[in-house]
């Protein structure tokens, strides 16, 4: 679907539920004689002031949208890595190999490292020698 079309129908989606809020907001204000007073006399203020919050509420995402298109800015910024290039640049990918990554943990892990695997057994310090936990829960080793 394209970009533009994918937009306005966003835009459409967002406007169906504020015209369904503010043609209920219209009903119960005329019901109420078309002054606050009215409204409120005949109970309705409760329910015209929670169809006002909810009708904000909704409206955000939509006046979100519609700042965005008229502003041009349609991504939030350095969200993506290829918008930071100039033009005639290349994309360099990071040096990560997941095939020696996955390899050195195979490795670490069958030498029976135990604990954190992605510290080199090597590089750390010996350990204490293993102490046994106490008793389970409510139990005493004797």
């Amino acid at each position: 679907m394209d970009t533009s079309l994918r937009k306005v129908l966003g835009v459409i989606g967002g406007l169906i539920p504020l015209v369904w809020i503010g043609w209920l907001l219209y009903h119960f204000v005329g019901v109420g004689g078309g002054t606050a007073e009215g409204v409120a006399g005949i109970g309705l203020g409760p329910t015209v002031i929670g169809l006002s919050i909810v009708g904000l509420l909704s409206a955000l995402p939509l006046i979100i949208k519609l700042l965005r298109a008229t502003t041009g800015v349609n991504r939030v910024p350095g969200a993506s890595f290829d918008a930071k290039l100039k033009p005639g640049e290349v994309a360099v990918e990071p040096a990560f190999d997941a095939d020696a990554a996955f390899a050195n943990y195979m490795r670490k892990r069958d030498a029976g490292v135990t604990g954190d695997v992605s510290i080199d057994p090597a590089d750390s310090e010996p350990a204490a020698p293993f102490a046994p936990r106490p008793g389970g829960f409510g139990r005493k080793t004797v």
